[in-house]
């Protein structure tokens, strides 16, 4: 009996740090974890108080209702680690100065008198960037294996020759357009779709 106790409170101790670390922190998330706690502590008390001794196979099969729940739990709290789409381009830059720039991009937000970097309440500070119009102001994309490493960006502005079947996959706001031409091209980046707009 005291090997299962053992057991079962390794298994409860383990199951609620990877809540903690993985489950991001929202009401939904927040209610889905408490519920959890509540459901694992319940079977923990039961499972202590029973009067026999459980052999090897059941406890497999408590550790497996156990994995099962927090599965369950975890695929309905919509992680923010989840990619909805992947694709693989080339990005440009372009400047606050660019030739009919105002600082103020598609989607009526100052980057001049702000930032070039927006805080979404979610995702927190990503980079700016002029995307298709299939994906509405708001998306979030990380960027990987790009010339300036691997952040996320959010879709604020459209381009002439940006998108699907264009030139350039997403162009990238900087300061000036000098910044942008030193940048240049970053080739074979890859694009995760993180969230459709806001």
């Amino acid at each position: 009996m005291k090997r299962f106790d053992l057991i079962l409170n390794s298994i409860l101790v383990i199951i609620i740090v990877g809540l903690v670390l993985i489950v991001p922190e929202s009401h939904n998330a927040k209610a889905t974890s408490g519920t959890l706690s509540k459901s694992l502590t319940t079977s923990l008390i039961n499972a202590t108080h029973e009067e026999k001794v459980l052999d090897d196979s059941s406890i497999d099969e408590v550790i497996t209702n156990f994995t099962s729940t927090v599965s369950s739990n975890i695929t309905e709290s919509k992680l923010i680690t989840d990619v909805l789409e992947t694709v693989v381009g080339t990005m440009s830059g372009y400047g606050l100065d660019c030739k009919g720039c105002s600082g103020v991009v598609g989607a009526r937000y100052d980057a001049k008198g702000n930032n070039l970097r927006y805080n979404d309440p979610i995702y927190g500070e990503c980079r700016i960037v002029a995307g298709d119009k299939k994906y509405p102001y708001g998306t979030i994309v990380r960027v990987k294996n790009s010339k300036i490493g691997t952040f996320n960006a959010i879709v604020l502005d459209r381009g002439s020759d940006i998108g699907i079947g264009r030139r350039y996959m997403f162009d990238l706001l900087f300061w000036t357009e000098k910044e942008s031409y030193d940048f240049g091209l970053s080739r074979n980046t890859t694009f995760e779709i993180l969230r459709y707009g806001y």
